[in-house]
């Protein structure tokens, strides 16, 4: 096994569904604050696994250290997260670098997020230049106070052109406001990404049932083409 390879076996980093390097996708799956991979695998790997192929997915979840990425809120000034949010961005990297090892590149390696961990993934989009295959951000938004420039700078490659992205939301969370995340969703597509917002009615924090059916049908799709 190659020294990238071994970042799938770095304490903390569960490895479920079909090996690596078996499945038509992998995807990288950051949990929310105080949560954890066990957390994930109940609340999501093991709701949409009956709506996907048998061994479709190569699901890989690492742990935050103390169950959170950063201390502060999404909210904050950038440069008060910022370092958190590249500590977690390279943990991020050092994965799809590992399942790139297995033969998962940038057309079957998938980007995925509840809460904190979905704005890790807008977060990641964003400021990264990754290739990815597609995104899921259920209830997420961009790092900053509401109005934040996020202009893309004049050098950007636009390494979004074409990228499917799930993003989700309900119209009142209590942790993320829609706004924000409607916020996010116009910075993505400002950077080329093809984005699907959907607003679900009422729900808690949580990902909804229908947030699970949009996402197995982005991830059939995904996996069709490879």
């Amino acid at each position: 096994m190659t020294a990238r390879a071994e970042a799938l076996r770095a304490p903390g980093v569960e490895v479920r569904g079909a090996p690596p390097g078996t499945a038509a996708l992998a995807v990288v799956l950051l949990h929310g604050r105080d949560q954890d991979p066990a957390w994930m695998h109940e609340h999501v790997v093991g709701r949409l696994a009956p709506r996907l192929p048998d061994g479709a997915i190569t699901w890989v979840l690492p742990a935050a250290p103390g169950r959170t990425w950063y201390a502060g809120r999404v909210h904050d000034p950038p440069g008060e997260t910022l370092a958190e949010r590249d500590r977690a961005a390279d943990v991020v990297d050092g994965l799809a670098d590992a399942l790139a090892a297995h033969g998962h590149d940038a057309r079957s390696t998938v980007l995925a997020g509840f809460s904190q961990g979905a704005c890790l993934v807008a977060d990641h989009l964003l400021r990264r230049r990754r290739r990815w295959a597609g995104a899921l951000v259920w209830t997420g938004a961009a790092a900053g106070p509401p109005g934040t420039d996020r202009t893309p700078p004049a050098d950007d490659p636009r390494p979004l052109d074409g990228l499917p992205v799930l993003a989700t939301n309900g119209d009142a969370d209590p942790w993320v406001p829609l706004a924000a995340t409607e916020e996010m969703v116009a910075a993505l597509r400002g950077r080329g990404a093809e984005v699907e917002l959907r607003v679900q009615p009422g729900r808690d924090h949580e990902v909804a049932d229908d947030e699970l059916d949009a996402a197995a049908a982005l991830l059939r799709r995904l996996a069709a083409t490879r």
